[in-house]
């Protein structure tokens, strides 16, 4: 899997090819879209060959830019578990306008669930699902590529101490092992093997 990482201001977003153009995973902060955009430049990519966009959870380093890149075109992918989430980031920042942020609309959005996902990404050339990996917030999400790897968000690595264990992000990751992954791809940080 040919996978194009991008990082600006901390914040990690991807690039993965389909048959149907690029899928980006997350979207980085507000008022960020001419350093995106120099971003996809610098690794030859025209912004409308990103038809597609998801993001791991609507905090705003992930999911800033998702309007600017629905009005350029791109459909947004949601988890049937995040339906809830996106306008609370839509409130957030109500009370903060200065940061630049556009509300995200409920036009031109797909909405897939754990079962349907697979045969979305299959007819668009990837064997992927998107799974509800709650842990760093209720509406995260990991993509997982089978036999391949995961684009996890914030999702915490589990604790190495046995006091500090997290039901909750033990099932995660337990959910994610299930797709026999090699690579994580977190959304601050370095990837690294699982």
């Amino acid at each position: 899997m040919n996978v194009i990482s991008l990082t600006y201001q901390s914040a990690n977003y991807y690039l993965i090819p389909s048959n149907d153009g690029w899928i980006m995973i997350d979207t980085g902060w507000p008022d960020t879209l001419s350093q995106l955009l120099q971003l996809l430049n610098q690794n030859n990519i025209a912004v409308n060959e990103v038809n597609y966009m998801i993001i791991t959870h609507y905090h705003p380093g992930h999911a800033g830019l998702a309007q600017n890149l629905k009005d350029l075109g791109t459909n947004l992918i949601l988890h049937e578990s995040q339906l809830a989430y996106y306008n609370r980031l839509n409130l957030l920042y109500k009370k903060n306008p200065q940061a630049h942020f556009r509300d995200i609309t409920s036009s031109n959005n797909t909405v897939l669930t754990d079962a349907d996902s697979s045969s979305f990404f299959k007819s668009i050339g990837i064997d992927a699902k998107l799974i509800s990996t709650p842990g760093h917030s209720d509406d995260s999400i990991s993509l997982v590529i089978s036999n391949e790897c995961a684009f996890i968000g914030d999702l915490m690595p589990l604790p190495l101490q046995e006091e500090n264990r997290n039901i909750v992000i033990e099932d995660s990751w337990d959910h994610i092992r299930e797709f026999h992954v090699k690579t994580i791809y977190p959304g601050h940080g370095d990837p690294f093997k699982l």
